[in-house]
């Protein structure tokens, strides 16, 4: 008897959160509370520079991520050319012997093996 109350009190207060709104549990075990992260919208890293298959990252993305791999750019990797990325590729350039304009050349495209 006690066994059939607790499932019931269980079942009962998982309906009840549910119906509240919240999210369930197993979308923050997956994804984390804040999801729309760029390894969920572009694949998952496998540490060699690949991505699973069938996701494809604009040029910004990739020279994101291979700012980051160079250790020029500690932002997040989502494609979002801002102030941090062009800081970065700024230092990339300088010390590739580029001419340091901050834009995604193809004279940078290439140094950067994009």
């Amino acid at each position: 008897m006690k066994t059939q109350i607790s499932l019931l009190t269980t079942i009962l207060l998982l309906a009840g959160s549910t119906l509240a709104g919240a999210a369930p549990w197993d979308t923050h075990s997956r994804r984390g509370p804040d999801s729309g992260r760029f390894e969920e919208r572009y694949g998952r890293d496998d540490s060699r520079g690949g991505y699973a298959r069938g996701h494809r990252m604009s040029l910004e993305a990739r020279a994101q991520l291979k700012l980051r791999q160079l250790g020029y750019y500690r932002g997040p990797v989502d494609g979002d050319f801002g102030r941090g990325s062009r800081a970065a590729l700024t230092r990339f350039q300088f010390r590739s012997g580029l001419r340091p304009t901050g834009w995604l050349d193809p004279r940078t495209v290439r140094a950067l093996r994009l």
